[in-house]
């Protein structure tokens, strides 16, 4: 798992917005943004870095924070690729 934040994107269906990635996992990731209250929540694409568009759901922890569950598991080489970087 990696706890170093990684850049980002949400794409949704109210736009798109600038991400830290955080916990990245096969399974999910933590996700902030700068602006609270940004429109990111349920069903979106997430892109690490340039590598993307990933589809999963978004649930709001607080103004900044987010959950975020991929629809299918990330790659192993992809999770290992970002542990490292």
């Amino acid at each position: 798992m990696n706890t170093t934040p990684l850049y980002g994107e949400c794409v949704s269906p109210g736009g798109s917005t600038p991400v830290r990635i955080s916990d990245l996992a096969r399974l999910g990731c933590a996700v902030e943004v700068d602006a609270p209250g940004a429109g990111i929540e349920g069903e979106l694409s997430l892109w690490i870095g340039a590598v993307g568009p990933f589809a999963a759901t978004a649930i709001r922890k607080d103004s900044r924070s987010l959950a975020v569950r991929f629809a299918e598991p990330l790659d192993t080489q992809i999770v290992r690729h970002f542990a490292v970087s």
